[in-house]
């Protein structure tokens, strides 16, 4: 039973129907630290498929082990020239993009942060002002030319927590067309892809979690071709002295990110979809939507709101008449679009 981010409401949407499913294969398996799991077409071996790239993309870009290309590169000396992969290469320069276009809302060397407050060791650790200015004076060391790094600080520490599991299904989506497959969807850990469509109908019914109860879906939105990402504070995070900080970090105050409850993108790229919905976590509502005006006309995004009396949904003008509030929430939530 997948419980991520849509798949009971998508699963539920294509099996219950009066169709044929002998052509449609489910897999589910633990990778990345976190559950994936797919639906695919007329492709049984398309588990397997999925399982290796995500395993590969593991090897290049884990932060958690010193033997991954990622691992070493943090364990590089200052001045060592590191001829970096491709896969690095793409992660790194998108996540460049990202935090330029962001005025620094992501930043893919947010890794001594992220130790600091505990979360590699999923042990909490309230720090001083003194260590967060420690930390933050390690952000950005590092030169990066075309296909190499050089770190300027020893202590500089890579962290793509916040793009990989995007560029991973990406990956496997590419594998799947190359193969031949048309239809299906991927899902790692709530960065989900909808490849085609479902038999008998135009597009994949997505649903979105409540941020305030993770355990259920709060609306839905019907995509196709696009990748979707969610990110908020509460899948990971760590409780110091009863309060719980989420695993978001922003990079330019150097303690977790609280302007919003969730943030949602969906884009052509999982890479994209899962880099930006961090970005605009981490601003809050207004800026989060000056991102989108000024640098992503084409992408769409749900910025859920917590206001006094009732949460806010608000989304980016091409959702409207295309998300769809649960019933139960219909009275807790209001949804309304802004302009760009």
């Amino acid at each position: 039973m997948y419980t991520r981010l849509a798949i009971l409401v998508i699963a539920f949407s294509i099996l219950s129907g009066c169709v044929d499913n002998s052509d449609i294969f489910e897999f589910e398996f633990e990778t990345m630290g976190t559950v994936a799991g797919g639906i695919a077409y007329s492709y049984p071996d398309a588990g397997q498929l999925v399982e290796a790239t995500f395993d590969s993309v593991n090897t290049t870009l884990s932060s958690w082990t010193d033997d991954s290309e990622l691992g070493a590169l943090n364990l590089a000396s200052v001045d060592q020239k590191i001829i970096i992969s491709s896969w690095l290469n793409n992660c790194l320069t998108v996540s460049e993009e990202i935090h330029r276009n962001s005025g620094g809302a992501f930043d893919p060397t947010a890794g001594p942060l992220m130790r600091l407050w505990g979360f590699y060791r999923r042990q909490g650790h309230l720090p001083s002002e003194t260590e967060i200015d420690s930390c933050l004076a390690l952000l950005g060391g590092y030169e990066h030319n075309q296909n190499s790094v050089t770190k300027t600080h020893a202590e500089t520490k890579f962290d793509f927590g916040g793009i990989a599991k995007g560029f991973a299904v990406d990956r496997a989506v590419a594998n799947l067309k190359a193969e031949g497959m048309k239809n299906g969807l991927i899902d790692l850990g709530g960065n989900i892809y909808c490849l085609g469509s479902p038999k008998d109908r135009n597009y994949w019914s997505v649903g979105i979690k409540d941020p305030l109860n993770k355990n259920r879906i709060v609306a839905r939105v019907e995509m196709s071709n696009k990748a979707i990402a969610t990110s908020g504070a509460y899948e990971r995070f760590v409780e110091i002295d009863g309060v719980r900080y989420g695993h978001i970090m922003n990079p330019v105050t150097g303690k977790p990110a609280t302007g919003l409850l969730s943030a949602t993108v969906i884009a052509d790229s999982g890479i994209i979809a899962d880099g930006l919905s961090t970005a605009l976590f981490v601003l809050g509502p207004e800026k989060a939507r000056e991102l989108l005006k000024n640098y992503y006309q084409d992408v769409e995004a749900i910025l859920i709101i917590q206001d006094k009396e009732k949460a806010r949904i608000s989304v980016t003008p091409g959702l409207r008449g295309n998300i769809e509030l649960l019933e139960e929430y219909r009275d807790r939530y209001l949804i309304s679009s802004f302009s760009r």
